[in-house]
């Protein structure tokens, strides 16, 4: 498996988060079955990671959304912009750019043709922030 597929697999597992505002426990079980070790490793880190950041990470989203609360924020550019921006503020190992890039494909695949704007935009200003810091 590899972290493309890996990324993927923690984004299912975070849009059932978001969409049922609660864990996902069982579903991290079985992506991480599935997963090697070191990708398993990566799913779990990442999703404890977003749900240890939840509230300071939306926060964050939210600002950069301009107009868009997070409940306006359709829920499977939330799961994205949520993977992305904890990579992006809390792993770096993994290169700003892959984050974003790996956000914008999950978008092609996943969401609306808006979206991809949408996630690039918050995710640039998260970076930003992160540079004025």
């Amino acid at each position: 498996m590899s972290r493309r597929t890996a990324r993927e697999n923690l984004f299912k597992a975070v849009y059932e988060s978001c969409v049922n505002h609660e864990r996902g426990d069982f579903t991290l079980s079985l992506i991480s079955a599935s997963s090697s070790n070191e990708e398993a490793e990566y799913i779990k880190k990442v999703y404890n990671g977003i749900e240890e950041k939840y509230d300071s990470l939306l926060q964050l989203i939210t600002e950069d959304s301009k107009s868009f609360s997070a409940d306006r924020i359709y829920k499977v550019d939330l799961a994205i912009i949520l993977i992305a921006s904890y990579e992006i503020l809390y792993l770096s190992d993994i290169p700003d750019e892959v984050s974003v890039n790996e956000a914008l494909e999950l978008s092609k695949i996943y969401s609306t043709e808006k979206s991809y704007k949408f996630i690039n935009g918050i995710l640039a200003r998260i970076i930003r922030k992160k540079g004025e810091k």
